[in-house]
């Protein structure tokens, strides 16, 4: 597997070795990349709720993102679906603590 060290975020979702390829292409859920993914929405989360907005690109990549996993797959395992719709849940939750005002915590 492909090293991200140097890449965006957008490549870890939908690069050449990235997540969506893999879940699209192979119907496999990379559960590090997944992780990657997730690592990289709350380290920034707190800059983009501070600004109030989220970068194009950064954005971008998470729609497509939402899009592809809310859009299921009949080839898919049984297990990587459930493995996208727990994965969908997680993002929506990363994303809507975006707006979340301090005093709801």
């Amino acid at each position: 597997m492909k090293e991200y060290l140097n890449t965006n975020f957008s490549d870890i979702v939908y690069g050449e070795n990235g997540f969506l390829v893999e879940l699209r292409c192979n119907n496999t859920f990379q559960v590090q990349l997944f992780g990657k993914i997730k690592a990289y929405l709350l380290e920034n989360q707190p800059a983009w709720k501070a600004a109030g907005a989220i970068p194009i690109p950064d954005a971008v990549a998470i729609f497509n993102l939402i899009d592809q996993l809310a859009g299921g797959n009949r080839f898919w395992s049984e297990e990587t679906g459930r493995q996208a719709e727990d994965a969908l849940f997680e993002l929506q939750e990363i994303i809507g603590s975006l707006e979340e005002s301090p005093e709801c915590k």
